[in-house]
């Protein structure tokens, strides 16, 4: 269960024009990783690729314009579609009419898109012009005089409230007449009338001030402002209709095209996976050689789905991994509640597939370190039922369920705890089946510090392990066992000694200092004894790495005293809401309700917000204190070749 799924290499061969009915068998079984062939020359399907990934944005843009989207969280019961079934008799055929399909949905919804906008576009010139005209009407402006002035220049315009100073000077030295007033969102009408020689002067002194002149709109300028108004205003709501009319137009296509949308896009991905799948398999004129990776307790299984499709025209034969190979991609194995806790381990990163799976120890240690962080029987009960219900209530993303799944776990882990320390709802229910923290603060931060202890010495072990594992003996002797007899012996002599320097330097240290020697020393003697290349490399390394944990053991092991500071942290946020609630209770007539509801809304808001809390301190425990003594997480996923199926079923109706 601590190493990951093991992997077999296997070769498939079959007839090339069976490659699809191959291909149609893996994905049936669901659990076979193909691996792309080194050797294989880009065959005709790169641009069918490229335009397939064309067209899943062309849908996607498409489905975006008509608001549609996939269904991402989903309550209490699964949307049912009804699944449009596709039967495929040439891959790139299939294509091209997913292609077709698409480009005529897009022309139909870019179609309607282009009147929205310009109706929209109209709009806002419509509702410019009301905006210029309402400002000449409020001024009792008319246009029509300025045409039939011939000395003197007109310049209406806005300009910032806060430039109205300087341009007032700048144009005081001018023979011009000039009015100033705010009209809102720190703007300014401005009238400026000068002669005919002065206006290209006013106007750079304009421009200087960055002034938006009033540009008067060509049908309304032989009007009254007054009625020019009211006829834009009457264009507005004419066209404020056609725009209602196009939305329900969207709405209506929308509802239309929402499920077709969703296969197609759907499809299109399935034909981008099946294609790459092609051309990452080895082919000659005959034949073609799939290699990948497949579970080796599912070889058998993989057989039977092949001899299905394929009757007896196929080869399956095993391969050796050879050592300039990448390793094999990781699937990670967990049984029952176990396997919820993956998603921690993804957060990090996948082991690779020689090394060891944290994620069952992380079950067990996860709650554990949650539930001390967080003991109170009551909130975790909140937690626990809290979690146990989203899970149910919410059908997918599977993420979500698993999440709170955890959060259901971790809220037990708080019950045992609560019931350890004898406390609900941050108040003493009954008397602790262990002991109070509060009372006893120096004792539990001691066990806090033997917590981290523990996990941190689980890490150099499973550091081992992976040594092993990968038959990296050395290392798992020379560096990671020494790791353990120092901090084993640290720890010990600490316990033992304290701070008595005279009773550490009667032996303690010596011991700890032959163990630290080891540490340094140990890898590089051994390669220099078997005469193996790489004695100052090795001593550079572990000169460096020594060192490096040295300064860091101290620090991480201090780390967990969290568990007690956050325990606290939750004791003190509940201490402070009932003696705001006390208070508040002392109130007449309404202080009873209003003590209550503070004692409510704040174990609410505690039951929140130090949960949250606590859940990232538990996280940064594990991913920095811990992880860092053994885990890499940098697998290659195990990812299976097979269609989506939510929206679509593909059927291929003979040999391709």
């Amino acid at each position: 269960m601590l190493l990951t799924e093991r992997m077999a290499k296997i070769t498939i061969v079959c007839l090339r024009e069976d490659l699809d009915l191959a291909l149609n068998a893996l994905d049936d079984f669901g659990l076979f990783h193909i691996e792309e062939a080194r050797t294989q020359e880009h065959g005709n399907h790169y641009d069918a690729i490229r335009k397939m990934k064309e067209t899943s944005t062309i849908l996607e843009d498409a489905m975006k314009n008509l608001g549609i989207k996939a269904p991402s969280v989903t309550l209490f019961k699964r949307e049912k579609f009804v699944k449009r079934r596709f039967h495929v008799e040439d891959w790139l055929r299939f294509a091209e009419d997913i292609r077709k399909e698409a480009l005529d949905i897009a022309d139909e919804v870019n179609g309607i898109l282009k009147s929205l906008k310009e109706v929209d576009a109209k709009i806002a010139e419509l509702r410019n012009e009301m905006r210029i005209l309402k400002i000449l009407n409020l001024f009792n402006i008319d246009p029509r005089v300025f045409t039939k002035l011939r000395l003197i220049r007109v310049f209406i315009a806005t300009v910032s409230v806060r430039h109205v100073l300087s341009l007032s000077r700048a144009l005081s030295h001018l023979p011009a007449v000039y009015y100033f007033r705010e009209i809102g969102h720190e703007r300014a009408f401005m009238f400026v009338a000068t002669t005919g020689r002065e206006a290209q002067t006013v106007e750079r002194i304009l421009e200087t001030y960055d002034a938006e002149p009033f540009i008067i709109p060509k049908d309304v300028e032989e009007q009254k402002p007054s009625k020019a108004l009211l006829l834009v205003k009457r264009q507005l709501k004419k066209y404020a209709t056609v725009r209602s009319n196009i939305v329900k137009q969207i709405e209506k296509l929308s509802r239309k095209h929402r499920e077709r949308l969703l296969s197609l896009r759907e499809a299109a991905r399935n034909i981008e996976s099946a294609l790459k799948a092609k051309e990452s398999v080895l082919r000659t004129k005959k034949l073609a050689q799939i290699v990948g990776y497949v579970p080796q307790s599912s070889l058998h299984e993989l057989k039977k789905r092949l001899k299905k499709f394929l009757g007896d025209r196929f080869i399956l034969f095993p391969m050796d991994q050879t050592l300039d190979e990448d390793p094999p991609p990781t699937a990670l194995r967990n049984p029952g509640f176990i396997k919820y806790f993956e998603i921690i381990t993804r957060l990090y990163g996948l082991p690779s597939y020689d090394e060891v799976d944290p994620t069952p120890i992380i079950a067990v240690t996860f709650p554990l370190i949650f539930g001390l962080m967080f003991g109170d029987l009551g909130h975790g009960l909140i937690l626990f039922l809290g979690g146990l219900l989203l899970s149910f209530i919410i059908k997918s993303p599977e993420e979500w369920r698993a999440y709170f799944r955890i959060l259901a776990i971790c809220g037990f882990g708080a019950i045992i705890a609560g019931l350890l320390f004898g406390e609900a709802f941050g108040k003493r229910m009954f008397p602790p089946l262990w002991m109070d923290p509060f009372e006893n603060v120096l004792s539990f931060l001691i066990f806090s510090l033997i917590i981290g202890v523990l996990q941190i010495t689980s890490g150099f072990i499973l550091d081992m392990i992976n040594f092993i594992v990968k038959r990296r003996y050395i290392d798992a002797f020379t560096v990671s066992l020494p790791k353990i007899v120092f901090y084993g012996m640290a720890v010990y002599f600490l316990m033992e000694c304290g701070l008595d320097f005279d009773l550490w330097l009667s032996a303690p240290i010596f011991y700890m200092t032959a163990a630290l020697i080891f540490l340094f020393l140990g890898k590089p003697l051994v390669m220099l004894v078997l005469e193996k290349k790489g004695f100052l490399h090795a001593f550079g390394e572990r000169i460096f790495e020594g060192s490096e944990l040295i300064l860091s053991l101290l620090s991480n092991t201090m780390s967990y005293s969290r568990i007690l500071a956050l325990l606290m942290a939750h004791w003190a946020l509940l201490t402070v809401t009932y003696v705001i609630s006390g208070l508040v209770s002392s109130v007449p007539v309404v202080g009873g309700i209003l003590g209550a509801l503070i004692i409510v809304f704040g174990n609410i808001f505690v039951v929140a917000f130090e949960g949250l809390i606590v859940f990232i301190h538990t996280l940064r425990l594990h991913f920095y204190e811990w992880f860092s003594k053994f885990y890499e997480g940098a697998g290659t996923p195990f990812q299976p070749f097979r269609f989506q199926r939510e929206f679509t079923e593909i059927i291929l109706r003979h040999k391709c």
